[in-house]
């Protein structure tokens, strides 16, 4: 018996063959065309990020001077007059950029100086390994070669306050003062498990590769000073050009690898901190963040232990996030201007 086809399924299977042939043809078409134009934007990108890096040293000059600090030099920008002087110290990766919406409130009132760590900002780079004991070397070696005379108000964002204390202990008649904004402390670290400290080093190197990565095409210089405060909150005390300038110079494969180096080397100095020397009757504010203490085990406790250091401080939770300084400038700046005057007259913080 023969099988019969009907008329129906011999014509419609030629045109459904052709509908599909279109389909993928077009569908084709318009993937080569996506990826067409991806390729362009990557190329324009990377184009535009080589022009642009070739003029990078003209128009983002150092605001300070470079001082040689013993086979390379680091950026140190000091504004104002008169003592004691405050020193401005960024967070891990960070410079003094950072510290755009506090420095020019506080120089009308003293001498006040940011820097950038070795490999950060404007300064080159420095010696293994990248440890809070080795930035309090530099910075002492740096304040002494550029001539900034103390004694000296330490001002000390996030990893910075574990350099600010060894300074301190080291040259306890150089300090007269500190401010310590959401510092880390060393009982933190101890605190962590082994999984959990793979994991902040994990999230930092993310974040590096996604600044590494944006910069490659270009993004970092388009996106970063209109994005940056929606991302970070509290940039918005900036101006756009810092926020750009810090995009920039914090996408430079030389800054990058500089970071995570402090990342790695963090708590390489936590033994010699371990042993609290004792601040004395110095003016001491420990600025915490709400957030931090809220979210962070034992960073209520351990800024608790920070206050402890001298019979002359006070602890303030701050109402934000990590990075105070960005959120909470006056506070900051207030904070700042407590100490110094505390400083000068020898009369105690307010309670």
């Amino acid at each position: 018996m023969k099988t019969m086809t009907s008329s129906h399924e011999t014509l419609a299977s030629p045109h459904a063959q052709r509908r599909r042939n279109r389909w993928i043809l077009w569908t084709g078409r318009i993937l080569l065309g996506l990826l067409a134009l991806i390729v362009v934007l990557a190329a324009s990108g990377a184009t535009y990020q080589m022009i642009m890096r070739a003029g990078d040293a003209r128009r983002y000059p150092p605001p300070g001077q470079l001082v040689d600090v013993g086979g390379h030099r680091l950026h140190l920008n000091c504004v104002g007059q008169g003592s004691p002087t405050v020193v401005l110290d960024a967070g891990l990766g960070a410079f003094s950029l950072d510290w755009g919406a506090i420095q020019p409130q506080i120089a009308p009132s003293t001498r006040v100086c940011a820097y950038d760590r070795a490999g950060l900002g404007w300064s080159e780079p420095g010696p293994s390994p990248r440890s809070p004991q080795q930035f309090a070397t530099e910075l002492h070696d740096l304040l002494t070669n550029a001539g900034v005379p103390g004694p000296y108000v330490l001002v000390a964002h996030s990893l910075s306050g574990k350099t600010a204390r060894l300074f301190a202990s080291q040259h306890p008649t150089e300090v007269t003062g500190m401010v310590l904004i959401d510092a880390r402390h060393e009982s933190v670290d101890q605190h962590l498990t082994a999984e959990q400290v793979a994991a902040e080093g994990a999230q930092q190197q993310r974040f590096q590769n996604m600044i590494k990565w944006m910069a490659r095409f270009g993004l970092v210089r388009l996106l970063w000073a209109p994005a940056w405060p929606r991302v970070l909150p509290g940039t918005e005390n900036l101006s756009p050009e810092t926020r750009t300038a810090i995009g920039v110079l914090q996408a430079r494969p030389r800054q990058i690898e500089s970071a995570l180096a402090e990342g790695r080397a963090r708590a390489d100095s936590n033994t010699l901190l371990q042993a609290p020397a004792s601040l004395g009757d110095t003016p001491l504010i420990v600025l915490a963040s709400a957030q931090s203490v809220d979210r962070l085990p034992f960073w209520k406790e351990a800024q608790q232990i920070m206050t402890g250091l001298s019979s002359n401080s006070r602890l303030i939770v701050a109402p934000c996030g990590h990075a105070v300084h960005f959120e909470q400038p006056a506070l900051v700046v207030e904070s700042i201007r407590e100490v110094v005057d505390a400083a000068r007259t020898g009369q105690p913080l307010k309670q």
